[in-house]
């Protein structure tokens, strides 16, 4: 028997496909805009129903038996190539089980993949934010409650929700998420590494079983804070994005191991779990309004007993105000003004500086991760101070690039240590060799970030001085004269044209910046003549501990 085509979901189809048990309901929002109805919405799935599916399976047993004395008399003879009547009646029979679990499958995944949607919605209505109800999506409160249960044993769960308008257009912030290389530099601050492609097996499935959603992607990612002494987090989730309505769209995060059928990478190891989390976007003028919904289960044994732990316990380290305002922080940093020049500069000059500044951040957070790039640092020391050495500028250039690192505590508020820092740093970091130096531009952002470059003969130095209300940062780096001309000039970039140093200064405890003590991270970043492993460790390990001191001393004058 000829396979019969699939045949188009009729209406009664729809409802079962998508968990559809009566009519659908409109939610309203304060502005009139957010008229929710799913009804509306154009599907066009090409999946056999069950019920057909059922029927066919009938009538094809019937017609194996009535056809079976035929078929085994030709069997027989060795007059046709036919299969065996009850062999095809049990392969057809495995092909209808497997066709039904798949498409059991598919709806699962369907309806989790709608249930997270719906819980990022409830989530904002229950923040008392612009969202004024939640939309009717059938009968998915079993799949919702996964994402209310209590965490496994030596988990917990951290939720956080912030509210901002950012001067991004929706279609440039949707760029920025649904591109993993663009999101994790944008956010280098928090994401040590992020990286997506596109979803495998049922997965892949659900942009076509679901119209309302326009991309899907597989992000893995690892969150991090500036110290060394706080472990990565580490996920695997789903990233799709979905238009609610004109004008209005989600974000939607979850992780894939609530998707039950979808293999786990075996190849990383993901130790926290992302709940339904993301963002709601509606247009705003030129930019858009966001809800930020921020929902984790995380180990408790990542919170070890550090210097760093009543600030993660605060959950201040990973909260939703930190990625918004970090959102920000990059947006205002698109405007930016010269001021002081003293060298010629072309019109994209500054555009040619923010790319710089992001290269030399980037680096910074590489250094002082818990886990940094194995292929390009190699740790020759780890007790009490860090030290790296630079692999891939031995193989590059012949040098030897030294990096030694480590926290500490400043009695001190992180404002207090943050002035002290912008002042002293060339004299901290590189005595002798600004001295008289000459300052050829100050560039300041609308996020209050001041960029200056110095010089002195042919060598100069770059520092970027930025803060939020989270952390604040001191990073410099000195450059030749053949790198700030093809920098600056022409926007030409090479990897060894930067060997950024400098301070992550965060509060020692929960009251945020007003809090009266600092946690400070150092790395300072040298080039050494060829030393042995030992001899390079105690040379960078005795910069470190100089530096420490004088920030103390200075600490207690303040």
């Amino acid at each position: 028997m000829e396979a019969e085509e699939a045949e188009e979901f009729t209406v009664s189809d729809i409802e079962l496909f998508l968990g559809y048990q009566g009519s659908g309901e409109e939610v309203e929002s304060e502005n009139r805009l957010h008229k929710i109805n799913l009804w509306d919405q154009d599907f066009n799935i090409q999946i056999p129903n069950l019920e057909k599916l059922h029927s066919r399976k009938e009538d094809d047993a019937q017609c194996s038996r009535s056809s079976a004395p035929d078929s085994t008399r030709e069997l027989a003879f060795g007059q046709s190539s036919h299969q065996h009547p009850v062999q095809a009646s049990m392969d057809r029979e495995i092909n209808y089980n497997s066709r039904e679990s798949n498409f059991l499958e598919l709806q699962e995944a369907n309806n989790i993949s709608k249930a997270a949607f719906k819980e990022i919605m409830a989530l904002a209505l229950e923040a008392n934010t612009w969202v004024v109800g939640t939309p009717a999506l059938g009968s998915i409160e079993e799949f919702q409650q996964r994402f209310r249960s209590p965490p496994p044993p030596g988990m917990r769960v951290e939720c956080s929700i912030q509210t901002a308008i950012v001067p991004i257009a929706p279609k440039n912030l949707h760029s920025v998420f649904m591109d993993a290389d663009v999101w994790a530099s944008t956010f280098s601050a928090i994401v040590h590494r992020g990286s997506s492609h596109s979803p495998t097996g049922l997965l892949s499935q659900l942009i076509d079983t679901d119209r309302t959603i326009v991309d899907i992607v597989v992000v893995n990612a690892e969150f991090q804070l500036p110290t060394p002494l706080v472990p990565l987090r580490k996920f695997c989730f789903l990233r799709y994005l979905r238009q609610i309505i004109p004008d209005i769209w989600a974000i939607v995060d979850v992780s894939n191991d609530y998707f039950n059928h979808e293999p786990s990478d075996s190849t990383s190891e993901v130790k926290c779990r992302r709940r339904p989390s993301g963002l709601i976007i509606r247009k705003r003028d030129d930019g858009s309004e966001l809800i930020w919904i921020e929902n984790v289960e995380v180990h408790e044994h990542q919170v070890q007993e550090t210097m760093y732990s009543e600030i993660v316990n605060s959950k201040l380290a990973f909260c939703a105000k930190r990625w918004v305002r970090t959102l920000l922080q990059k947006l205002n940093r698109n405007n930016s003004k010269f001021f002081n020049l003293k060298m010629p500069l072309e019109w994209r000059a500054h555009i040619y500086l923010l790319n710089l500044i992001k290269f030399m951040e980037k680096d910074y957070f590489d250094c002082v991760s818990q886990a940094p790039n194995r292929s390009k640092w190699d740790i020759l020391a780890d007790e009490g101070i860090r030290v790296l050495r630079d692999v891939t500028v031995v193989e590059t250039l012949g040098s030897n690039n030294y990096v030694a690192l480590t926290s500490f505590h400043v009695q001190a508020a992180p404002l207090s240590v943050f002035k002290f820092l912008v002042e002293n740093n060339f004299k901290l970091q590189w005595p002798g060799l600004l001295e008289e130096s000459e300052e050829l531009f100050t560039c300041v952002t609308e996020d209050h970030s001041t960029f200056t470059l110095h010089k002195k003969h042919n060598e100069y130095l770059l520092q970027d001085a930025s803060r939020d209300e989270f952390c604040h940062f001191i990073i410099s780096s000195p450059m030749t004269q053949v790198a700030v001309d093809a920098v600056l000039l022409s926007g030409t970039w090479r990897n060894y044209f930067l060997r950024p140093s400098g301070f992550a200064i965060m509060p020692d405890g929960s009251g945020g910046l007003q809090s009266d003590a600092s946690l400070v991270t150092i790395a300072m970043q040298q080039e050494l003549d060829a030393l042995e492993a030992g001899s390079a460790i105690e040379a960078m390990s005795n910069i470190i501990r100089a530096i420490i001191e004088e920030i103390t001393e200075a600490s207690k004058c303040h």
